[in-house]
Order: C-alpha cells, then structure tokens, then sequence
C-alpha cells in the first residue's frame, strides 16, 4: 500500500504526517544513547501536546517503544536515522508511520513510499532535493540546520516553494518560529525539546510537558507562515 495520490498531480499526498505537522509544525526527536525510560518521555512529550514522534533506532529499546508509542492513538510515529531498507520493513510492520534518514538513500525512500509510509530523507542542496523528489519524497530533512541558516532554507525554497521542509538538528525553541517564518513546514527538535537522556523521575516527564507546549507556542506565533498545503 502506498500513500494516496492527489487529485492534482501538483499537490501533495494526503497522509497523517502531513495533517499532524502541518498543525502543530513540531516534531520530537527522541534519541537517548543510553537507553532508559523512553515511555516516560513519549508520556511528558504527548502530555504536552506535541503528537509527531521521532524515535531514532539507535536508542536502546527504540523499536519496542515505537510499538507502543504507534498504538497509542492521536500520536504519529516514526522511526529516525534510518539507513537501511530492513529498517523500514521493520517499522511498517510495527505500525510506524514515517522514516527519516541522515541522507538520502534512493533505496531507503522507495522502500518506505512502497510500505505506505511517508520519507524524510536527509538534504542540505537542491541536487539531493531533485533526486529525492523524482522518486516521490515530499518531505524533506533539511540537516544540519544549525550549521545553515533559515536565509539558506529561504533560499533554497525560491526553486522548491512546493516541497515541505523539516529543518533538523541544532535548533532550539526559541529558534522555532524564525525557522518557520523562513519557509519550513515544521521543525525537529531533538535534545532542546526531548532532553539527552530519558527522564527518570516524574518530574522530568513534566519538564518534557512544558517544553513541548513551549515549543508549540513559538509554532502558534507563526499563524501558518511557511507551510506548504
């Protein structure tokens, strides 16, 4: 099963990621390298309303929770850092939604497209951005953002005014809303928002909470700059 195709050629596919990022226009990113709670995180991160979760599978436990995190209702689950098409069997099996990719793998997205789900492959020119559009991605990982800048993604989008923008990686909430007033149709956030090691006490999955509706605030100032229909 793949996504559904538009009904104009020119617009793009209709998908839970799309409906959720285009909404909120945040995403966390949990990647704890030492393993732990990540329940507890995906607890503090949903509590505060943020409903499109990254789980990197280098994270101890990653596919575990992916599982868990996939059937809870009104959450949009994907797996992050992506490199190999075992990966994405496993994920659609698991009831994942998306992938996304320090690169851009053609194999990798055409995996995921023919599974049904939807691909962020890894970008930073518009020669990876042509080729991963010419095998259908629509959603693009603009990384390392922190070693860019929203003047680059603006640029950038003069050409690609269509493509749906996810810049990743150095970004923090502050830092929210200037990314998405420069073009994004959403930002990832990784350690800024979801901390770098799983939290251990209740009063780290509130800490979590508060960043996320933060994060959402700085979202909601932007009143839908930027994204993409």
């Amino acid at each position: 099963m793949t996504p559904s195709p538009p009904t104009d050629p020119g617009a793009p596919r209709a998908s839970a990621l799309r409906d959720a990022l285009g909404h909120d226009r945040v995403m966390a990113i949990i990647r704890y390298r030492d393993g732990g709670d990540i329940t507890g995180a995906i607890e503090g991160l949903a509590r505060g309303g943020v409903r499109v979760l990254e789980i990197t599978v280098d994270t101890p436990g990653a596919w575990a929770a992916i599982e868990q995190a996939a059937a809870r209702p009104g959450l949009v689950v994907g797996a992050g850092t992506v490199t190999e098409v075992h990966q994405v069997e496993r994920l659609a099996a698991l009831g994942g939604r998306f992938i996304v990719s320090p690169g851009f793998d053609a194999a990798v997205v055409t995996a995921a497209l023919e599974h049904g789900l939807e691909a962020l492959p890894g970008i930073a020119t518009g020669t990876e951005v042509l080729a991963a559009r010419r095998i259908g991605a629509e959603f693009f990982k603009l990384f390392p953002a922190g070693a860019l800048s929203p003047q680059y993604l603006t640029q950038l989008r003069g050409p690609f005014g269509r493509e749906s923008f996810v810049p990743t990686g150095g970004i923090g909430i502050d830092q929210v809303d200037t990314w998405l007033r420069a073009g994004a149709f959403a930002v990832a956030l990784g350690s800024e928002l979801a901390g770098r090691a799983a939290p251990a006490h209740p009063d780290e999955v509130d800490v979590l909470a508060d960043r996320a509706r933060s994060a959402l605030r700085r979202a909601g100032a932007t009143s839908g700059q930027g994204a993409t229909a």
